[in-house]
């Protein structure tokens, strides 16, 4: 009985990892939106080490690091991309995931910085295969929070885009113009966010840390169903998007639930 039900949820947590969107995929839309690069939102690579003290922390934060790369190669900032990968590798070892990672896939990454477009097909396979070694290995708990963690920054960056796009730069229809992609992107996430939190209530042996952070979700996600973009702009309300106070409250929220995480 009990071997089922734990058969059972791998096999979830594998349906579930399957649909949540690449790494790379939300910087490469925020990057097409024209909007400058911001040094300020990635994670700091020097904080690499005190996550290495935990298994899930190194995880999670894997996930993070790996979003960050996609962020940085998508504007070609190809010497920070090597510092994170770096950082990436050896969160790979605090997991016992070393043996996912395909060197040859590492060099490919070094080889080919001056292209973006492979950086990110790069990167997503070094997530995917990680993923994969886990899920065989049994070790579903890692790779749920990996997967986590890759979404949570990918919200974060895309949030933090928005909330930072210059207000004075632009009349607001312009703006929103600019920044429709990102927000329809940040609408289409609410299936995945629902996913994530039954990955992460999958875990085992919570820490305090995943407790508050699987509660935060929640709150976002409650938050997340009055959140109706399209609906403004289809009732010609599309001014209203950008200033939305929903909008406002899912920065807040995916801010404070990702400084939890990476603190």
């Amino acid at each position: 009985e009990f071997n089922n039900a734990q058969s059972q949820r791998a096999k979830d947590v594998i349906s579930t990892i399957g649909k949540i969107p690449p790494p790379a995929e939300i910087p490469y839309i925020i990057q097409s939106t024209g909007a400058d690069f911001n040094p300020n939102i990635v994670n700091s690579p020097s904080k690499y080490q005190s996550y290495t003290i935990s298994a899930k922390k190194a995880a999670f934060n894997l996930g993070v690091y790996a979003t960050d790369i996609g962020y940085l190669s998508s504007y070609g900032k190809t010497q920070e991309a090597i510092t994170y990968l770096d950082v990436c590798l050896k969160l790979t070892e605090t997991i016992g995931a070393k043996d996912a990672v395909d060197f040859k896939a590492v060099e490919r990454f070094e080889k080919n910085l001056s292209k973006p477009d492979s950086l990110a097909s790069i990167i997503n396979e070094l997530i995917s295969s990680s993923d994969k070694y886990l899920k065989d290995n049994d070790r579903n708990n890692i790779a749920a929070l990996v997967v986590s963690g890759t979404f949570i920054e990918a919200l974060y960056i895309a949030t933090q885009i928005i909330a930072t796009y210059p207000k004075n730069m632009l009349p607001d229809d312009m703006r929103l113009q600019v920044l429709s992609p990102l927000v329809q992107t940040l609408a289409k996430q609410k299936d995945s966010l629902k996913d994530v939190i039954a990955l992460l209530e999958s875990v085992d042996n919570k820490d305090e840390w995943e407790i508050a952070t699987i509660n935060s979700l929640q709150e976002l996600y409650d938050n997340y169903t009055q959140f109706d973009p399209m609906g403004k702009i289809s009732d010609n309300r599309g001014n209203e998007v950008l200033n939305d106070q929903v909008l406002t409250r899912l920065s807040i929220q995916v801010d404070s639930i990702r400084t939890n995480v990476v603190y």
